[in-house]
């Protein structure tokens, strides 16, 4: 049986996003101007970490919903910044992210 997690393409985007993040090339201002807000948000542990809370301006969920992010890869509560597998969030009021 032969399982890919995902695509080769998001891999890709993640590991240049993670890299631009690690030598200090990321635009940060501009990320968290286009990432959708989750509030209220918590470190949550399933198969693997992720993060939920409630969603404001993303592409495809209606604002106001609950919901599991996809895997974490990043999570910086001072910046207002995490990155998961699908995309970048901005971090809104009453997190419980570990602070």
């Amino acid at each position: 049986m032969t399982f890919r997690f995902d695509s080769p393409a998001t891999a890709r985007r993640l590991f240049d996003d993670l890299t631009q993040l690690d030598d200090g090339t990321l635009d940060v201002s501009a990320v968290l101007a286009d990432a959708p807000t989750l509030s209220d948000h918590k470190l949550v542990l399933g198969w693997a970490h992720a993060l939920s809370g409630v969603v404001h301006g993303h592409p495809r969920l209606p604002d106001g919903n609950k919901v599991v992010t996809s895997q974490l890869f990043f999570l910086d509560p001072q910046l207002g910044l995490a990155l998961t597998m699908n995309r970048w969030y901005r971090l809104g009021g009453s997190g419980h992210g570990g602070h």
